[in-house]
């Protein structure tokens, strides 16, 4: 009996020690993903500076077609028609939304808005992409808006959580065990045998920090875009935390369960596809 308690600490050690290895990993790469974060919060602040650029132009008159970026006018390129082109510069902005590089796709809708006059197209087709070009401007600077604020709720409901989780970790091994009540003499001449860890609490530190892995792992998984796989690095945490059943777990779980009720934005469809048919 007693050389399977020594083999359960033994390899409960080596457990924690693997985690906590893994934990130190996914550190040097939560800096990397501070920074990011850090970095998307000043986009943001320049997308708002844009997206207020882009209500005085809506409200103002559009430019004259003579006022363009180039002096020549694109009739083809490589045997493509100027439409062809312009769905192409579209394809590659839809694509960027998704994979969330926002600078890139802003950046290439507000080209394209500006080099639309440089096209061999109609006048009134031009003017019209014009217009429905600025209102995708706007769209997507307030879907990008809306995701960057989603996220930042999101991750700072996962740090709580976290943090709740550290929190419950330390106080499990500072908290005094009970002593039952004994006469003065038995207690003086009482000897005291060495105190052996206790199995329990150290199965239940081990699945903790299987969970907070698995927090900074959903976490990554939010910076990158991927929904999908951010619920489910929730669910693997929900499932840990389930062999737990008492009331802290219940309540980390009740939370996180509501984190994965919130439905990711989608992202928004451009009129000037339709526009182009």
């Amino acid at each position: 009996m007693k050389k399977l308690l020594v083999l359960l600490l033994v390899l409960s050690v080596l457990w924690v020690v693997k985690i906590s290895f893994d934990v130190h990993q996914l550190s040097v790469g939560q800096d990397t993903l501070i920074q990011q974060q850090s970095a998307l919060e000043q986009r943001n602040a320049s997308l708002n500076d844009q997206l207020a650029a882009i209500n005085r132009q809506l409200s103002g008159v559009a430019p004259v077609e003579g006022n363009t970026t180039s002096a020549n006018t694109v009739s083809a390129v490589g045997g493509l028609k100027p439409t062809v082109l312009i769905t192409q510069q579209l394809d590659l902005v839809e694509f960027a939304l998704q994979q969330q590089q926002y600078s890139f796709a802003v950046d290439k809708l507000n080209q394209l808005n500006l080099d639309i006059y440089t096209y061999e197209l109609a006048p009134a087709l031009k003017a019209s992409l014009h217009q429905v070009l600025t209102k995708d401007q706007k769209i997507v600077m307030q879907f990008v808006q809306a995701n960057l604020e989603q996220q930042n709720k999101i991750k700072a409901v996962l740090d709580q959580i976290d943090q709740a989780i550290a929190q419950e970790i330390k106080t499990q091994y500072t908290q005094p065990e009970p002593q039952p009540e004994h006469s003065f003499w038995r207690r003086w001449i009482q000897v005291e045998s060495v105190r052996q860890p206790n199995a329990v609490l150290m199965q239940r530190a081990i699945i903790l920090k299987e969970a907070q892995l698995g927090l900074m792992l959903a976490e990554q998984q939010l910076q990158k875009g991927q929904y999908i796989a951010f619920q489910q690095e929730l669910t693997g945490v929900i499932q840990t935390l389930k062999q737990l059943p008492d009331a802290k777990t219940q309540y980390f779980i009740q939370r996180l369960s509501e984190l994965k009720k919130i439905p990711a934005n989608t992202v928004p469809a451009l009129n000037t596809r339709a526009l182009l048919g």
